[in-house]
């Protein structure tokens, strides 16, 4: 097993359609631990031609300028996360982010050091704005947030729905041009 030693450096890059087998691996591998944070996805997504799909539905969504899919990969290429800007609003400047890190990685900065490389190009975009939604409990996605200039604005009673059990969550916000470092 992997030491828990923080990275200093991952790569960001855009969803392709040559990452569908290892987009593949990596969702099935870490499947149970993403499941025990939010809404599990669709039987059909873990196969071939459900991640081709997936990954199509999503670079079609870039190409509208709705969202931009990225990869987190290590200094090997390989995936260790993923980070997606949803609800890209250019005219506003705004976006929210989501992220979700292989379990082997966890406790290591890649979430945190991925936001804030992504938070750089993103400012370069006209993005201005970003917003984040949190559960309650989960204490280390909240300290990536706050690490990378993002504010709570409220607790969202019953925002989502996971294993049939109403949660709340946290919205936070950054302003990206007023980032403290």
């Amino acid at each position: 097993m992997l030491s828990k030693t923080e990275l200093t450096e991952v790569r960001l890059e855009l969803l392709c359609s040559d990452d569908t087998e290892q987009l593949l691996e990596f969702e099935l591998e870490n499947k149970a631990w993403f499941d025990t944070f939010i809404p599990p996805r669709e039987q059909i997504f873990y196969s071939r031609q459900g991640v081709l799909e997936h990954i199509q539905q999503f670079l079609l969504d870039y190409k509208c300028n709705q969202l931009l899919p990225l990869l987190i990969k290590n200094e090997s290429r390989a995936i260790i996360g993923r980070l997606n800007f949803t609800n890209v609003d250019l005219n506003k400047g705004t976006a929210h982010v989501g992220y979700r890190i292989g379990h082997q990685y966890t406790s290591r900065g890649v979430a945190k050091l991925a936001l804030k490389k992504a938070i750089a190009e993103l400012s370069k975009k006209g993005i201005k704005r970003l917003f984040a939604y949190v559960e309650v409990s989960n204490i280390a996605s909240q300290k990536v947030l706050f690490f990378n200039g993002f504010k709570k604005v409220r607790i969202i009673e019953e925002f989502a729905q996971l294993h049939g059990e109403e949660i709340d969550c946290i919205e936070f916000t950054c302003l990206i041009n007023k980032r403290q470092r």
